[in-house]
């Protein structure tokens, strides 16, 4: 599964030479909408008439938005036959719940951050968890998720045990 998600994402970079999930999804004719109306719904993706779609909470902070983007991308990649069922929604980013959210949030990591980078840093800094995050500017939570990758595919890493994996459950501006 883990190997699958990473192929995935890495083809799409590839074949469109971006890590921008907005550029992609114009390239492959989805339809990228925000929305007001939710409050605790972070995005949602589905296919109605043929028509990809993928709506996202314009509450949210551009740096989330980016990240709900890639999730509802992989969502259209991975997911396509499950999305002609019904819509899949995003109220809790980074949750290990379900099989499509857990393989959308490994495309999420490797889509968003480059393993070179990670390795990078790793090994010529020796950073620390945290401050790994920090200078590659993502979240702990979504580092994770791209740790988590790396060590399927063989790299000897650890993870911090005390990660919370619904930091993202929060919208801003309401109470979790």
């Amino acid at each position: 599964m883990g190997l699958d998600t990473y192929k995935t994402a890495l083809s799409l970079v590839s074949r469109y030479k971006t890590r921008d999930p907005f550029e992609i999804m114009e390239c492959r004719h989805v339809i990228v909408e925000e929305s007001d109306r939710f409050s605790s719904l972070k995005g949602f993706c589905m296919i109605s008439n043929r028509i990809v779609y993928a709506i996202l909470n314009g509450s949210l902070p551009d740096e989330e938005k980016n990240i709900v983007a890639a999730h509802e991308l992989g969502h259209t990649v991975l997911h396509r036959q499950q999305l002609q069922m019904a819509p899949m929604r995003d109220s809790v980013l980074f949750t290990m719940k379900s099989r499509c959210e857990y393989e959308a949030n490994l495309f999420t990591a490797d889509f968003l951050i480059e393993d070179a980078d990670v390795e990078s840093l790793i090994r010529d800094e020796g950073l620390d968890y945290f401050t790994l995050c920090g200078k590659l500017g993502t979240s702990p939570d979504l580092m994770a998720f791209k740790m988590y990758s790396m060590i399927k595919r063989g790299y000897n890493y650890s993870l911090p045990a005390d990660l919370n994996s619904r930091f993202l459950a929060k919208v801003y501006g309401t109470p979790s």
